[in-house]
């Protein structure tokens, strides 16, 4: 079963949302930037992958065509822990985050999408399915305005979301968002890393009535550890990962006391392979891990798999919008804050070609 092709797909996917402007890596955004890789192999299967991701994809893209997959071709693709370690000693030049990692991370993804595939069983199966359903989280974007998150909190509700997570960086309007939910909807706030330790301080203090499921990533820069372990005990679970790029630097965090809750994200560390090794890490070290997934492509079906397999339940992350035509029309869709995991072989859904080749960024 050798690697015979591999193929990047660079989308741009226009969505809308429940009202104003929103933002993607602090940029106004009305598209969401899909990075798709396909494999395919000398028996005829294809597997699917996703690569992060938003606005640096393009660069992401180039690795991909330029490095990676060059090295892929004519390899075996069985073997997909050993044929990772290969690529990432080969590219290592090239740092062992950001666009390599990424890479690595869709080819990875595609993989096991290949090896369920093969062997006629999900992905979710291989790793050791525990349930077929799962709680979903509304993760919102960045509102433009104060009625835009009202407008948004009030959709995911009429939706049956129990749980919400915001991306706002002002105490005004997380205090609005509680006002807008109520109590009994739980409550996260992944603010992206803008404040001094001092300031964090502060902060969680000032939110500390609000009960918060946890507050993600206060810190910057977001690999100051020692930093975040001094926000710990304040009365909100802090929470990290999203940008913690290898197995050795989430050892870093962990053996640092750092967080509550480990977040890390399958587009970014490696793919399932890597995430399998970080979430035993987590056990090891009691440490509840919910990954994260700012993913509407393969790269949310291989989370929706992974969190299938881990005890106990969690809730697993999904972006607020509405993507105007999905490349992935089989895709199970929430409904009332929960969603199925796909029961097919590997990921459970191929994009269709048709929609691929309609929204390809040029």
């Amino acid at each position: 079963m050798k690697i015979e092709t591999v193929d990047s797909f660079m989308l741009s996917l226009p969505y809308r949302t429940s009202g104003g402007f929103h933002y993607i890596a602090g940029r106004p955004s009305n598209a969401l930037a899909m990075l798709l890789v396909r494999i395919r192999t000398t028996d005829g299967l294809t597997g699917w992958g996703e690569a992060f991701g938003h606005a640096g994809a393009v660069a992401t893209k180039s690795m991909i065509d330029s490095l990676v997959a060059p090295l892929l071709v004519g390899e075996d693709a069985r073997d997909i822990g050993t044929l990772m370690e290969s690529v990432r000693r080969k590219i290592h030049l090239f740092g062992l985050s950001g666009p390599a990692v990424y890479a690595i991370s869709g080819i990875d993804i595609a993989l096991w999408d290949l090896r369920g595939k093969r062997e006629g069983k999900s992905v979710s199966d291989l790793l050791g399915k525990r349930r077929h359903e799962l709680p979903v989280y509304a993760s919102f974007l960045r509102c433009s305005s104060d009625e835009a998150l009202e407008k948004t909190c009030s959709s995911a509700l009429g939706e049956g979301y129990g749980t919400v997570k915001l991306h706002e960086i002002t105490l005004e309007r997380i205090r609005l968002a509680r006002r807008s939910l109520g109590e009994p909807t739980a409550l996260a706030v992944d603010t992206n890393c803008p404040w001094s330790v001092e300031q964090s301080k502060e902060v969680l203090a000032a939110v500390r009535d609000l009960n918060l499921r946890w507050i993600e990533e206060p810190v910057w820069p977001p690999d100051d550890y020692a930093g975040l372990a001094r926000l710990r005990g304040a009365g909100t679970p802090i929470s990290a990962g999203e940008n913690t790029a290898s197995v050795d630097d989430f050892e870093r965090l962990l053996a640092a006391k750092a967080v509550d809750v480990l977040q890390p994200s399958v587009c970014k560390v490696g793919g399932i392979t890597e995430m399998l090794k970080i979430l035993t890490m987590a056990d090891k070290y009691g440490v509840e891990a919910i990954p994260h997934c700012g993913y509407m492509g393969s790269g949310y079906l291989a989370n929706l798999h992974i969190v299938a397999s881990l005890q106990p339940e969690i809730p697993v992350e999904r972006l607020y919008i509405e993507l105007e035509e999905s490349p992935f029309p089989t895709m199970p869709v929430a409904a009332n804050g929960h969603t199925v995991v796909p029961a097919g072989p590997g990921l459970g859904c191929d994009p269709d070609m048709r929609i691929v080749e309609k929204w390809q960024a040029t």
